[in-house]
């Protein structure tokens, strides 16, 4: 039988950059060099992982890109092996300490299964949080919303085909225009109808799931790109750059530029 490793609670590969440990979660920020492997292993505990910057290969019973903006939930036992390609790469983990806690205090099932998903601002609000030292019990909500916002994203309820088509197209296209007579069209469906049960069923107005795409589409840019903040904001889809920074606020607590500047630094 082949030897693997089996990570102990809140130990990762790679340079450990920062960890915090949560009444909840345990969390770190690891660095894993350009060209670097790790063998096959997995982890006692189910955890989420943010690919902030780089990207890698991971192989089990398939092989899996995991890109940059790439958030992946793995479950406790899980085995693979990673292999990194020619540049640095950074990841945020946030590992669940009591799964059976967790699932009987918030009446949810975890996901029995991996899955893999673009970053949602849930998640770097954490990666925020932990760079620039917020509060503990600040840090333990932003890991709830985001551990909560991944596992929606895997098993939502009544979630609609045509809901789950127009978010994928939103996700896909965040900076397209989006028009909702053509989506009235498309669907065979009232205007108001699709207005209504979009935010039944996601909990978050058409606009409001559509400016936090655009916004997720703009955090890789502000980590991964020398950019200005109006050139950013407008290849985001925002109309000028006073509309991005008070959606940015809005939604993530601070700004752009101190949110690039924390990131980086």
């Amino acid at each position: 039988m082949y030897n693997y490793n089996r990570m102990e609670q809140n130990k990762y590969f790679g340079i450990t950059k920062n960890s915090f440990k949560t009444e909840s979660f345990n969390i770190s920020l690891t660095n894993h060099l350009a060209d670097s492997k790790i063998s096959k292993h997995s982890h006692s505990k189910p955890y989420l992982c943010l690919l902030v910057s780089g990207n890698y290969n991971e192989k089990s019973n398939t092989e899996n890109l995991i890109s940059c903006g790439d958030v992946i939930y793995r479950t406790a036992g899980y085995e693979h092996s990673n292999s990194f390609y020619d540049e640095d790469s950074l990841c945020l983990n946030i590992e669940i300490n009591d799964q059976e806690n967790l699932m009987n205090h918030n009446n949810f099932l975890l996901p029995s299964s991996e899955s893999k998903q673009k970053g949602t601002i849930e998640i770097y609000k954490v990666l925020y949080a932990l760079k620039h030292k917020l509060s503990n019990d600040l840090l333990d909500i932003y890991c709830y919303e985001s551990m909560l916002t991944h596992i929606n994203i895997v098993n939502e309820k009544g979630n609609l085909s045509w809901i789950k088509q127009i978010k994928e197209h939103i996700n896909d296209n965040p900076i397209a225009h989006l028009s909702l007579e053509k989506l009235s069209l498309n669907f065979g469906l009232h205007p108001n109808y699709i207005v209504r049960k979009f935010k039944e069923i996601t909990g978050l107005k058409l606009s409001e799931y559509l400016t936090k795409t655009r916004l997720e589409h703009s955090i890789k840019n502000l980590i991964l790109t020398e950019n200005n903040i109006t050139e950013i904001a407008l290849n985001a889809g925002f109309y000028d750059q006073s509309h991005f920074n008070r959606n940015f606020k809005k939604y993530l607590a601070t700004t752009p530029l101190l949110f690039k500047k924390t990131i980086k630094g």
